[in-house]
């Protein structure tokens, strides 16, 4: 606040990234509000007011050389990103690559190594470092992990400490030594920050083991299972899922926390069992498995579940941050980041009724895949993944009514739904694929893939490169 009242009394004092900055937050402020909250209540109005203050970000970036690093550049690229992010309603390649220059930035600035190595960094700014540092592995396991690719920050590149749980207003610049962090049953504004970099932590080994070139076995797929459990385990009290119904008290960014955390969990689980869901059930058993059952239930229940559970957030979510909703003035933090694990909640089941992988759950399964419909059909008008959604799940819903059996087994004879896939996971089974299971691949194909359009630097450049718009500046093209 200091910063904004001096910038106020003379606008020369504060430099032009510091400007960026404060474009950026009056950008993102506009993406979080409705039409009707601005002055004039137009939904075109408040469209060009995004349009001219993300402009102005970028303007400033590029005046304040943000190459050379230096202070509030990264606070206005994370900025800046979160605003490419909320106007995009799909997965875009183009965020990857602004990503990965945040993550080049941080690293450049040194926001990776914890600020205990640097004796000149006051209390106040090794905390707030140690903020953006877990607001970058966040977004280094979310955007990777939308675009198919592995995660950008590993744990050995970092060492950086986690935030202390303290109240902002123990946070001065006259702070000379941190106080204690307030105990974890505390509500505090850095609670969250803390609870979501334990949940990225978990991610982040789950991302090493499915992106490696080499298949992980089993024995490390459940040691990366275990690791996930334990964080969700960590998850401070106040953040722990609890039923909305028994929320009605909670400040709605608190209930908003709680979903994200318990969809983060549902996403490690996706990520890391999906692979043998569709596995034979003839599959070699466990070293430790003796009695030749089963090799892999635990994990085809574990991903039935986190599905099942995803798509319930996302029917929670569809209704309450609806006009009236308890969520209502939450809604800004439904993204194509959070519509990604709706996705591939949506093809998990998709692809366990298709292949007779239901685990006997078919009808609960069919349910919620009714009901996810109507949620994609909704989304459908404004974005591409969610339309391909719906006609995936109307498909599957239609050939599962007719009781027709997907995929080609020659056991399962006809008319009926065999308990074996048609294929292996990452292999072919030397089978023809039948015609209604190469329909749903080609339905399945591409539901988060990043844009065709051209790349999104050359698509702004002839406004984003021109700074001749602001007073006194000479354009840089």
């Amino acid at each position: 606040m200091k910063q904004y009242e001096a910038f106020w009394a003379d606008d020369t004092s504060v430099p032009i990234v510091w400007v960026g900055m404060l474009f950026s937050m009056i950008c993102l402020a506009l993406q979080a509000s409705d039409a009707s909250d601005t002055a004039h209540g137009d939904p075109e109005h408040r469209t060009l007011q995004i349009e001219i203050y993300r402009e102005k970000t970028v303007q400033c970036l590029l005046l304040g050389e943000y190459t050379k690093c230096g202070p509030h550049v990264l606070e206005t690229v994370i900025h800046y990103v979160y605003i490419e992010l909320g106007l995009r309603g799909d997965a875009d390649k183009d965020i990857w690559f602004l990503f990965a220059l945040e993550v080049s930035l941080a690293m450049r600035m040194g926001y990776h190594r914890d600020p205990r190595h640097f004796p000149g960094i006051t209390p106040l700014q090794a905390e707030m470092r140690r903020r953006l540092w877990a607001t970058v592995l966040q977004g280094d396991v979310l955007v990777c992990s939308q675009m198919g690719m592995p995660r950008m920050i590993c744990d050995s590149k970092y060492d950086t400490a986690e935030p202390r749980n303290l109240n902002d207003s123990e946070l001065t610049e006259d702070t000379a030594e941190l106080p204690p962090p307030r105990p974890e049953t505390e509500l505090t504004p850095a609670l969250g920050i803390i609870a979501r970099r334990r949940m990225f932590v978990a991610l982040g080994a789950i991302s090493d083991v499915t992106a490696a070139v080499q298949p992980p076995t089993y024995t490390e797929i459940m040691k990366a299972d275990a690791i996930l459990h334990q964080a969700a385990s960590s998850i401070p009290p106040p953040l722990q899922p609890k039923p909305l119904t028994s929320s009605m008290t909670d400040a709605p960014e608190v209930i908003m926390a709680r979903l994200f955390l318990a969809h983060l969990q549902y996403k490690g689980q996706m990520l890391l069992h999906r692979r043998f869901l569709l596995l034979p059930s003839a599959s070699p058993p466990s070293p430790d498995d003796d009695d030749g059952e089963d090799a892999f239930v635990y994990s085809r229940n574990a991903c039935l579940d986190a599905a099942v559970g995803a798509l319930r957030i996302q029917e929670v979510l569809d209704a309450e941050t609806g006009p009236g909703g308890q969520l209502h003035m939450m809604r800004w933090r439904l993204s194509s980041i959070m519509n990604h694990t709706f996705l591939t909640a949506t093809m998990v089941l998709c692809s366990a009724v298709c292949c007779g992988r239901t685990m006997e759950r078919e009808e609960e399964i069919l349910g919620v895949l009714r009901r996810t419909r109507t949620v994609w059909m909704r989304a459908s008008g404004g974005s591409r993944e969610a339309k391909k959604a719906a006609e995936t799940v109307s498909f599957v819903i239609a050939r599962a009514a007719e009781g027709a059996r997907f995929g080609n087994d020659p056991q399962g004879g006809p008319g009926k739904r065999s308990d074996r896939p048609s294929a292996s996971v990452g292999g072919s089974s030397g089978r023809e694929r039948s015609p209604d299971a190469r329909t749903l691949d080609l339905l399945l194909q591409g539901g988060s893939t990043g844009s065709t359009e051209n790349s999104f630097f050359e698509r702004k450049s002839s406004r984003f490169y021109s700074a001749s718009t602001l007073p006194g500046t000479q354009s840089v093209t």
